[in-house]
């Protein structure tokens, strides 16, 4: 039997023996632990999926059936889940980690929320809803009290939930903020106030020269519980610049044995979606998406290259947000798109401010990286490099 009291983490203590609290018998304060992905037992894995469904904000990107895959073929060996729990043993908070903040060629022994680049889209904690302000103070106490430099970055929360607000209330230092496309339920725009008359006529125009060229109507389908459907999403995908540049899933197979199984985990859930626009017997785009909460989290899409100039993408994403209002039963979509894309900027009306935050345990550490910022900008490497949005 292992001894999870000589457990480590980078060569940092990562658990306690069953029954006590890192925090001492004495507190009620929850209490915090570190746990190696590989040492998760079946039970720890329930526990982390219930705090999803209570979570306060969801976030299927730090979601077991998205990390357990990302951290498999991701590079991901390192990876850690940090979690409060209460007094009962139940969830309150959680988020996956790294032992590492990268800045520039330097890499620093500090906690890092994992959002197993290049695909995670949020890094917002997985946060019980009652116990959103104490909950998510443990978790970042504990953070900086395992980090080697007393050092814990927190790259894109949602800026204007309870989670974010709960890291504003400690000294924190807020880096690269920028504004994501999202479609709200409430809002009062819609495709008519969003398109311009030209717009629509020209998508309309398009619609009809691609039903002439595919030879019937068109049709959108969600292909989540057809077989093959995963296979067809990552072959439509290799057909166009994705496979050209060599971003495509296909291009790197760790990365498409992620995708399969992320998939297949968020299909064994009912919380998968790949919206197919087509026509019975030829897909022209597709479109992965990922359910959680009462949100839809547009993760992937990809479109037939040799459709190209009847724009099938923006076919599909037109008939995604007529879908979204009229039969499904969500509050809103993030678009999930980084900085500056500005297909999504014109097409969505609203806006969700996302934002990346350091903590430090020390004024001088918090001084040396407010003058010398350590997280990467909304417009980094990784999300170039996806190319999750056509």
């Amino acid at each position: 039997m292992v001894d999870r009291s000589k457990l480590t983490f980078a060569g940092l203590p990562v658990s306690v023996p069953r029954g006590r609290a890192l925090v001492g018998r004495r507190s009620r304060r929850p209490a915090g632990r570190l746990i190696p992905l590989r040492e998760l037992r079946p039970q720890d894995v329930a526990a982390w999926g219930d705090l999803a469904l209570r979570a306060v904000e969801p976030n299927p990107f730090f979601e077991p059936e998205f990390v357990l895959p990302a951290a498999r073929h991701l590079g991901g060996s390192d990876v850690g889940l940090l979690v409060v729990e209460g007094l009962d043993r139940e969830w309150l908070a959680c988020m996956p980690v790294i032992p590492r903040l990268k800045r520039g060629r330097i890499t620093l022994p500090a906690i890092t929320a994992w959002r197993a680049p290049p695909y995670g889209c949020l890094g917002t904690p997985l946060v019980a809803e009652p116990t959103v302000e104490l909950a998510t103070e443990r978790l970042i106490e504990h953070a900086l009290h395992i980090s080697r430099v007393g050092i814990v970055a927190l790259p894109w929360l949602g800026d204007e939930g309870p989670v974010a607000a709960a890291v504003r209330g400690r000294p924190a230092t807020r880096h690269a903020p920028f504004e994501r496309p999202v479609w709200r339920r409430g809002s009062r725009a819609d495709l008519e106030g969003t398109l311009s008359p030209h717009h629509r006529r020209e998508i309309r125009r398009l619609a009809r020269r691609l039903e002439e060229q595919l030879g019937a109507p068109l049709q959108v389908r969600d292909g989540a519980e057809r077989a093959g459907s995963v296979e067809d999403f990552v072959t439509v995908e290799a057909s166009g610049w994705k496979g050209q540049r060599g971003t495509a899933l296909n291009a790197n197979e760790a990365h498409a044995r992620f995708f399969r199984e992320m998939c297949a985990a968020f299909r064994a859930s009912g919380r998968l979606q790949l919206l197919e626009l087509g026509t019975g017997s030829r897909v022209a785009s597709s479109k992965c998406n990922l359910l959680a909460g009462d949100c839809v989290f547009h993760f992937k899409i990809a479109f037939d290259e040799a459709l190209r100039p009847f724009r099938p993408g923006l076919q599909l994403e037109v008939r995604m947000i007529e879908l979204f209002q009229q039969r499904m039963d969500q509050t809103w979509m993030d678009s999930c798109a980084p900085a500056g894309n500005k297909a999504f900027e014109q097409l969505w009306p609203d806006r969700q401010p996302i934002a990346s935050y350091v903590l430090a345990a020390s004024r001088t550490v918090s001084w040396l990286i407010t003058h010398r910022p350590t997280v990467p900008s909304a417009r980094s490497r990784d999300a170039r490099a996806t190319g999750r949005h056509d």
